[in-house]
Protein backbone atom coordinates (compact mmCIF):
# COMPACT_ATOMS: atom_id res chain seq x y z
CA UNK A 1 0.00 0.00 0.00
CA UNK A 2 1.06 3.63 0.14
CA UNK A 3 -0.15 5.58 3.15
CA UNK A 4 2.62 8.12 3.61
CA UNK A 5 5.13 9.64 1.21
CA UNK A 6 7.59 12.49 0.67
CA UNK A 7 7.84 15.17 -1.99
CA UNK A 8 10.68 17.68 -2.05
CA UNK A 9 11.63 17.75 -5.73
CA UNK A 10 12.10 21.06 -7.51
CA UNK A 11 8.98 21.78 -9.55
CA UNK A 12 10.52 23.31 -12.67
CA UNK A 13 12.71 20.32 -13.70
CA UNK A 14 9.80 17.97 -12.99
CA UNK A 15 7.40 19.97 -15.15
CA UNK A 16 9.99 20.27 -17.94
CA UNK A 17 10.65 16.52 -17.92
CA UNK A 18 6.95 15.66 -18.07
CA UNK A 19 6.26 18.43 -20.63
CA UNK A 20 3.41 19.70 -18.48
CA UNK A 21 1.86 23.10 -17.85
CA UNK A 22 2.25 24.19 -14.24
CA UNK A 23 -1.25 24.92 -12.91
CA UNK A 24 -0.30 24.34 -9.27
CA UNK A 25 -0.57 27.88 -7.95
CA UNK A 26 0.56 28.50 -5.31
CA UNK A 27 3.04 25.64 -4.96
CA UNK A 28 2.96 23.31 -1.99
CA UNK A 29 5.85 23.43 0.44
CA UNK A 30 8.40 20.61 0.56
CA UNK A 31 7.07 17.81 2.74
CA UNK A 32 8.71 14.70 4.16
CA UNK A 33 5.61 13.05 5.64
CA UNK A 34 2.42 13.44 3.60
CA UNK A 35 -0.64 11.63 4.99
CA UNK A 36 -3.92 10.75 3.25
CA UNK A 37 -6.41 13.64 2.73
CA UNK A 38 -3.50 16.12 2.42
CA UNK A 39 -3.03 18.15 -0.79
CA UNK A 40 -0.62 16.51 -3.24
CA UNK A 41 0.70 17.10 -6.74
CA UNK A 42 -0.83 15.18 -9.64
CA UNK A 43 -0.19 15.24 -13.39
CA UNK A 44 -3.23 14.87 -15.62
CA UNK A 45 -3.90 14.93 -19.36
CA UNK A 46 -7.19 15.99 -20.92
CA UNK A 47 -8.69 17.13 -24.22
CA UNK A 48 -10.37 20.54 -24.46
CA UNK A 49 -13.88 19.91 -25.78
CA UNK A 50 -13.94 23.11 -27.83
CA UNK A 51 -10.44 23.24 -29.32
CA UNK A 52 -9.50 19.55 -29.25
CA UNK A 53 -6.15 20.55 -27.73
CA UNK A 54 -4.50 18.08 -25.37
CA UNK A 55 -3.44 19.65 -22.08
CA UNK A 56 -0.99 17.95 -19.71
CA UNK A 57 -0.90 19.78 -16.41
CA UNK A 58 0.59 19.67 -12.94
CA UNK A 59 -2.26 20.28 -10.49
CA UNK A 60 -3.02 19.95 -6.79
CA UNK A 61 -5.48 17.33 -5.56
CA UNK A 62 -6.79 16.03 -2.26
CA UNK A 63 -5.23 12.62 -1.56
CA UNK A 64 -8.18 10.26 -1.36
CA UNK A 65 -10.51 9.97 -4.34
CA UNK A 66 -13.97 11.45 -3.96
CA UNK A 67 -16.38 9.53 -6.17
CA UNK A 68 -19.39 11.42 -7.57
CA UNK A 69 -21.65 9.71 -5.04
CA UNK A 70 -19.51 10.66 -2.01
CA UNK A 71 -21.63 12.57 0.51
CA UNK A 72 -18.76 14.52 2.07
CA UNK A 73 -14.97 14.85 2.03
CA UNK A 74 -14.51 12.29 4.81
CA UNK A 75 -15.10 9.64 2.11
CA UNK A 76 -11.54 10.27 0.87
CA UNK A 77 -9.99 8.83 4.03
CA UNK A 78 -10.89 5.35 2.69
CA UNK A 79 -9.91 5.79 -0.96
CA UNK A 80 -6.30 6.98 -0.97
CA UNK A 81 -5.24 3.63 -2.51
CA UNK A 82 -6.94 1.59 -5.24
CA UNK A 83 -6.13 -2.07 -5.91
CA UNK A 84 -5.32 -2.58 -9.59
CA UNK A 85 -6.94 -6.04 -9.53
CA UNK A 86 -10.40 -4.54 -8.91
CA UNK A 87 -10.30 -1.14 -10.61
CA UNK A 88 -12.97 -2.11 -13.14
CA UNK A 89 -15.34 -3.37 -10.46
CA UNK A 90 -15.14 -0.80 -7.68
CA UNK A 91 -17.73 1.98 -8.12
CA UNK A 92 -15.37 4.47 -6.49
CA UNK A 93 -12.71 4.02 -9.17
CA UNK A 94 -14.12 2.58 -12.39
CA UNK A 95 -15.57 5.91 -13.50
CA UNK A 96 -12.11 7.51 -13.53
CA UNK A 97 -10.36 4.70 -15.40
CA UNK A 98 -11.41 5.80 -18.87
CA UNK A 99 -10.87 9.56 -18.70
CA UNK A 100 -9.29 10.63 -15.43
CA UNK A 101 -5.98 8.83 -15.09
CA UNK A 102 -3.03 10.56 -13.46
CA UNK A 103 0.55 10.38 -12.30
CA UNK A 104 1.45 11.15 -8.68
CA UNK A 105 5.12 12.23 -8.50
CA UNK A 106 7.05 11.70 -5.28
CA UNK A 107 10.55 11.29 -3.92
CA UNK A 108 9.72 8.12 -2.04
CA UNK A 109 7.18 6.45 0.22
CA UNK A 110 7.16 4.82 3.66
CA UNK A 111 6.20 1.40 4.92
CA UNK A 112 6.32 0.01 8.45
CA UNK A 113 7.60 -3.42 9.48
CA UNK A 114 6.55 -4.97 12.77
CA UNK A 115 9.52 -5.81 15.00
CA UNK A 116 9.87 -8.57 17.61
CA UNK A 117 7.03 -8.96 20.09
CA UNK A 118 6.68 -5.78 22.10
CA UNK A 119 8.86 -3.73 19.77
CA UNK A 120 7.44 -0.82 17.84
CA UNK A 121 7.17 -0.92 14.06
CA UNK A 122 10.21 0.25 12.14
CA UNK A 123 9.57 2.60 9.20
CA UNK A 124 11.41 2.17 5.91
CA UNK A 125 11.78 4.68 3.08
CA UNK A 126 11.53 3.35 -0.47
CA UNK A 127 12.94 5.55 -3.25
CA UNK A 128 14.90 5.38 -6.48
CA UNK A 129 18.60 4.73 -6.05
CA UNK A 130 19.51 7.63 -8.36
CA UNK A 131 17.33 10.15 -6.48
CA UNK A 132 15.04 10.86 -9.43
CA UNK A 133 11.30 11.07 -8.78
CA UNK A 134 8.96 8.11 -8.69
CA UNK A 135 5.92 8.23 -10.97
CA UNK A 136 2.97 6.46 -9.34
CA UNK A 137 0.00 5.48 -11.46
CA UNK A 138 -3.19 7.02 -10.13
CA UNK A 139 -6.71 8.20 -10.81
CA UNK A 140 -8.38 11.53 -10.21
CA UNK A 141 -11.94 12.77 -9.89
CA UNK A 142 -13.50 16.22 -10.00
CA UNK A 143 -15.99 16.08 -7.11
CA UNK A 144 -18.87 18.53 -7.05
CA UNK A 145 -20.35 17.72 -3.66
CA UNK A 146 -22.00 20.73 -2.03
CA UNK A 147 -19.85 23.21 -3.98
CA UNK A 148 -18.26 26.22 -2.35
CA UNK A 149 -14.92 24.43 -2.08
CA UNK A 150 -11.74 26.23 -1.13
CA UNK A 151 -8.06 25.35 -0.73
CA UNK A 152 -5.39 24.41 -3.27
CA UNK A 153 -7.35 21.44 -4.72
CA UNK A 154 -10.48 23.47 -5.50
CA UNK A 155 -11.37 24.79 -8.95
CA UNK A 156 -11.11 28.55 -9.42
CA UNK A 157 -14.86 29.04 -8.99
CA UNK A 158 -15.03 26.67 -6.00
CA UNK A 159 -17.56 24.44 -7.78
CA UNK A 160 -15.35 21.32 -7.81
CA UNK A 161 -12.65 19.66 -5.75
CA UNK A 162 -9.93 17.60 -7.45
CA UNK A 163 -9.13 14.36 -5.62
CA UNK A 164 -6.78 11.46 -6.33
CA UNK A 165 -5.89 7.88 -5.48
CA UNK A 166 -2.66 5.88 -5.91
CA UNK A 167 -3.00 2.47 -7.56
CA UNK A 168 -1.35 -0.47 -5.77
CA UNK A 169 -0.46 -4.05 -6.66
CA UNK A 170 0.85 -7.17 -4.94
CA UNK A 171 4.46 -6.71 -3.90
CA UNK A 172 7.11 -8.98 -5.36
CA UNK A 173 10.51 -10.26 -4.26
CA UNK A 174 12.32 -8.02 -1.74
CA UNK A 175 9.48 -5.52 -1.39
CA UNK A 176 7.19 -8.28 -0.09
CA UNK A 177 9.37 -8.53 3.02
CA UNK A 178 8.29 -5.00 3.92
CA UNK A 179 4.63 -5.04 2.86
CA UNK A 180 2.40 -7.27 0.75
CA UNK A 181 1.25 -4.30 -1.36
CA UNK A 182 3.26 -1.70 -3.25
CA UNK A 183 2.33 1.30 -5.41
CA UNK A 184 2.23 0.83 -9.17
CA UNK A 185 5.39 2.66 -10.29
CA UNK A 186 5.87 3.59 -13.93
CA UNK A 187 9.15 4.32 -15.72
CA UNK A 188 9.28 7.70 -17.45
CA UNK A 189 8.84 6.08 -20.87
CA UNK A 190 5.44 4.62 -19.88
CA UNK A 191 3.98 7.82 -18.40
CA UNK A 192 2.76 9.08 -21.78
CA UNK A 193 0.87 5.86 -22.52
CA UNK A 194 -0.89 5.86 -19.14
CA UNK A 195 -1.97 9.49 -19.47
CA UNK A 196 -2.95 9.27 -23.16
CA UNK A 197 -6.61 10.39 -23.43
CA UNK A 198 -7.00 8.25 -26.57
CA UNK A 199 -7.08 5.22 -24.25
CA UNK A 200 -10.67 6.06 -23.36
CA UNK A 201 -12.02 2.60 -22.54
CA UNK A 202 -11.85 1.56 -18.89
CA UNK A 203 -11.35 -2.10 -19.73
CA UNK A 204 -8.38 -1.27 -21.96
CA UNK A 205 -6.92 0.93 -19.22
CA UNK A 206 -7.38 -1.82 -16.63
CA UNK A 207 -5.68 -4.35 -18.91
CA UNK A 208 -2.81 -1.92 -19.55
CA UNK A 209 -2.08 -1.25 -15.87
CA UNK A 210 -2.21 -4.97 -15.02
CA UNK A 211 0.61 -5.64 -17.49
CA UNK A 212 3.81 -5.94 -15.43
CA UNK A 213 6.01 -5.13 -18.43
CA UNK A 214 4.75 -1.53 -18.19
CA UNK A 215 6.06 -1.14 -14.64
CA UNK A 216 9.34 0.20 -13.32
CA UNK A 217 11.93 -2.40 -12.39
CA UNK A 218 12.04 -2.84 -8.59
CA UNK A 219 15.83 -3.28 -8.90
CA UNK A 220 16.07 0.51 -9.37
CA UNK A 221 14.79 1.06 -5.82
CA UNK A 222 16.59 1.42 -2.52
CA UNK A 223 15.07 0.63 0.87
CA UNK A 224 16.42 1.98 4.15
CA UNK A 225 15.40 2.42 7.76
CA UNK A 226 14.38 5.91 8.81
CA UNK A 227 13.48 7.74 12.00
CA UNK A 228 10.35 6.33 13.74
CA UNK A 229 9.28 9.97 14.27
CA UNK A 230 7.86 9.84 10.76
CA UNK A 231 5.00 7.79 12.20
CA UNK A 232 3.51 10.82 13.94
CA UNK A 233 1.46 13.02 11.64
CA UNK A 234 2.70 16.57 11.97
CA UNK A 235 6.39 15.72 12.25
CA UNK A 236 8.21 17.24 9.31
CA UNK A 237 11.69 17.89 7.96
CA UNK A 238 14.55 16.13 6.17
CA UNK A 239 15.75 14.68 9.46
CA UNK A 240 12.92 12.14 9.18
CA UNK A 241 14.94 10.39 6.47
CA UNK A 242 17.85 9.84 8.82
CA UNK A 243 18.41 6.42 10.34
CA UNK A 244 16.89 5.64 13.74
CA UNK A 245 18.91 6.46 16.85
CA UNK A 246 19.79 3.23 18.68
CA UNK A 247 21.05 2.75 22.22
CA UNK A 248 24.36 0.91 22.53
Amino acid sequence: MCGRFAFFQEIEPLVDDLKAVDLADPHLRDRWSIPPTAPIYVVTESVDRDSGEVLRALRIARWGLLAPFAKDVSFSSRTFNARRESLEDKPSFRGSLARYRAIIPMDGYYEWVRGPQGARKQPFFIARQDGSPLFMAGLVSWWKGPGGHDGPAASEDGAFLLSATIITREATEDLREIHDRTPVMLPREQVDAWLDPQMDDRHAAADWIREDSHLMDDALLMVREVDPAVGKVGNEGPELLEGPQRLL
